[in-house]
């Protein structure tokens, strides 16, 4: 099957991965635009429909947008140094702070956000307003997470997701146009590895909004050399970067409560330092937050973790990046012709 630039890649994904997206018919779309709030090649009608495909798929971003306040992506230039980990932890860390959280899970290739929140069991459904993500609750009632994931639509949690580029951009169109996020303060994106075609398409698409990065790296030399990569890729994109989080930044003896460095603090430290990036966050190689990744249970999401209080610093820099952004009045929102039918019932 030869791939066109701009065919839709969940059709792939409904075509082939078994059939997990189900399509709910809605009303007949009016004269401008239909008002559904997914993407035209999610729709029973798309067949038949004569309408401006383009600009309808462009108004329903921008309508998506427009419901969030900041937008953190997570990202580094090499795997394997916790950036999935991160992702989920500060997300649930500003969820318990009480803000609005999502976590629109970017790695196509390794989407592991569904079995960090526990969710690697559940698929999701096409209704008229979009995709709605799936919702984990932290302990105790003392917040949510929206998360949106490309795991939710595959057959098999094994199954390869085995993409070029053409469909990788248009799922970066959908996952954030398609997916219900509704007002949120964040939507943590957890980056795949690298500065290509996810983060050149994402960046692009967010140009004009509150866009932020969080670096991760592990403590290591040689992470933090091809962290620097990421580093230099924000500066040269114009994107703000909130701070460092070094992962795997030494252990706690379970005996003697004694720390130990795994790694000599590595000179490329004075690199990040001398580009303005702070180190915000060193998280330890530490049990609890394994434990909890593996029960599908974010560590900073659980009462007295002290996880909690490693990433305050991280939380804190991202709490401050709303200071200058005004609240989403949802109805305003719902008042607007650009974005009716696209809130949540």
């Amino acid at each position: 099957m030869k791939l066109g630039a701009h065919e839709q890649p969940l059709v792939f994904v409904k075509d082939l991965l078994g059939g997990t997206v189900q399509a709910e018919a809605v009303s007949p779309p009016a004269a401008d635009d239909c008002g559904r709030g997914h993407a035209c090649n999610f729709c029973p009608e798309e067949t038949r429909c004569r309408l401006d495909k383009p600009a309808h798929n462009k108004n329903l971003i921008e309508s998506r947008l427009s419901c969030l306040r900041s937008i953190v992506l997570v990202l580094a230039n090499k795997g394997g140094v916790g950036k999935s980990t991160v992702s989920a932890n500060l997300a649930t860390a500003l969820a318990g702070k009480g803000f609005a959280v999502g976590l629109a899970d970017a790695d196509v290739h390794g989407p592991n956000a569904p079995r960090l929140f526990g969710l690697h069991e559940a698929r999701v459904k096409v209704a008229a307003n979009g995709i709605a993500p799936l919702r984990y609750e932290l302990p105790k009632f003392r917040g949510n997470v929206s998360v949106g994931s490309l795991g939710f639509f595959l057959a098999e949690n094994d199954t390869p997701v085995v993409w070029r580029d053409a469909y990788k951009h248009d799922y970066i169109h959908h996952m954030i146009g398609s997916f219900d996020w509704g007002p949120l303060d964040f939507l943590i994106v957890d980056m795949p590895p690298g500065t290509g075609n996810e983060l050149i398409t994402l960046t692009d698409l967010l140009e004009d909004f509150n866009t932020s990065a969080v670096l991760v790296s592990s403590a290591d030399a040689v992470a933090l050399q091809d962290t620097l990569k990421a580093s230099r890729f924000c500066t040269e994109r114009g994107l703000p970067v909130i701070g460092l989080v070094e992962n795997y930044a030494g252990t706690v003896c379970p005996h003697c409560g004694g720390e130990i460095e795994l790694f000599p603090r590595a000179p490329e430290i004075a690199a990040f330092e001398a580009a303005g990036v702070e180190t915000l966050a060193r998280l330890p190689f530490a049990a609890v937050i394994a434990a909890a990744a593996a029960a599908g249970q974010p560590a900073a999401g659980l009462p007295d973790s002290p996880v909690t209080e490693w990433l305050a610093p991280l939380v804190a820099a991202c709490a401050d990046r709303l200071r200058w952004q005004p609240k989403v009045d949802i109805r305003e929102l719902s008042s607007s012709s650009k974005t009716a039918g696209l809130l949540r019932e």
